[in-house]
């Protein structure tokens, strides 16, 4: 075994710590702590480690409130008080701004959200015996459980076995608000409804759809507050829910989303016969010369890997008066804003982060930029 000092946690919500100036990365762990590791993966320029023991605990440590902890891969700082966990977010993304995009801020305000029950949406998988659960710790192992402090009352319902899951699928979608619960594989041709800040949004289970709508009622007025204009662009649009709200403050709204059956959803959610529709990627609607110039307002909100080089190039050749860019993880996040920045066609304004996932690392991201604005 050997003694580790913890550094910091860095995004993916690991620890750092160094031993002879190697950096070695181990999960469940704090800040301040010195801990017993086993390496148990060696790379060129850093280790992984397991946490075999906490020699010194940090004052933010906590006894998890959940007894499938340090199992299940579905949460991974269980270990961290709320009022730290939020602290380490904005951390973490502070230092990926600095460290990825070069760019210096003050650290971001970040927007709490309930620490229990408030995940509205999960992927569910089934063991080999049938039952039901998640992904394991590190581990391609499913690991079952019979109840989830995390998720919906709705939801939990389904790990008690008082709702029907799916037949034949080993992973599917759930989705629930208050009494109603949808179950991919079996409520797929069901429209679901949610009120998103005063505005009805309609899509389906096997949608892509935000997984916290409390904290969603939070972001979507920070995020589209002010816009207005002529026409703005709601890329990865998923079901239309920006567009839904911009359609009252643009005459013309371009959806572009990969997704066959969520932009169907967006068709429906943002009527209006001056709006366009795309059912392709991003990059497909740029290289089809459809991407026009000069939009009032550009809404990113794409996957994990952030924007690709193509993306960054049309938006830095094409600036729009404003751009909002949605972000679930800070690393492509800190990429795309420096290579968005650096021309000087846009200008970093504001950054807010809302907590969409506690008791996790994860954290939802909401740049606002400019053309020609004032940092």
């Amino acid at each position: 075994m050997t003694e580790l000092s913890i550094a910091r946690l860095v995004a993916g919500g690991d620890g750092l710590g160094f031993i002879d100036g190697k950096a070695v990365f181990v999960s469940g762990v704090l800040p301040g702590e010195r801990v017993s590791i086993r390496i148990a993966q060696r790379r060129g320029d850093y280790d992984r480690a397991v946490l075999v023991q906490v020699l010194e605990a940090s004052p933010h440590r906590v006894s998890p409130g959940c007894r499938f902890a340090g199992h299940c891969g579905g949460c991974d700082w269980l270990h961290i008080s709320h009022d730290e966990q939020l602290r380490q977010k904005v951390s973490i993304v502070a230092e990926a701004l600095r460290r990825t995009g070069h760019i210096e801020r003050e650290d971001p305000f970040i927007e709490p959200s309930e620490p229990w029950h408030a995940r509205n949406r999960v992927q569910v998988h089934r063991d080999p015996a049938g039952r039901l659960g998640y992904m394991g710790a590190r581990s391609a192992k499913v690991i079952s459980v019979d109840a989830c402090p995390i998720v919906a009352p709705a939801i939990e319902k389904l790990f008690r076995g008082e709702a029907r899951p799916p037949v034949g699928l080993e992973r599917f979608t759930v989705f629930g608000n208050g009494e109603m619960l949808a179950v991919e594989g079996g409520d797929d041709s069901r429209d679901l409804a949610v009120d998103v800040s005063g505005c009805r949004i309609l899509f389906s289970v096997g949608c892509f759809f935000q997984s916290n709508l409390a904290a969603l009622q939070k972001l979507v007025p920070w995020a589209l507050e002010g816009l207005e204009g002529a026409s703005a662009a709601d890329l990865y649009c998923g079901v239309g829910l920006f567009g839904s709200f911009l359609a009252s403050h643009f005459a013309r709204i371009i959806c572009v989303e990969s997704s066959a059956m969520s932009i169907s959803y967006a068709r429906r959610n943002i009527p209006g016969a001056s709006h366009e529709f795309y059912p392709m990627t991003v990059e497909q609607w740029i290289q089809s010369g459809s991407a026009p110039a000069g939009l009032d307002a550009v809404i990113l909100d794409p996957p994990r890997a952030g924007l690709s080089a193509e993306v960054r190039e049309w938006l830095v050749l094409n600036p729009p008066g404003k751009l909002v860019y949605v972000s679930c993880n800070p690393v492509t996040l800190a990429r795309d804003l420096s290579g968005l920045t650096a021309a000087g066609g846009l200008i970093l304004e504001d950054l807010r982060l809302f907590d969409f996932y506690p008791q996790t690392s994860h954290v939802e991201a909401v740049a606002k930029l400019a053309r020609g604005g004032t940092a």
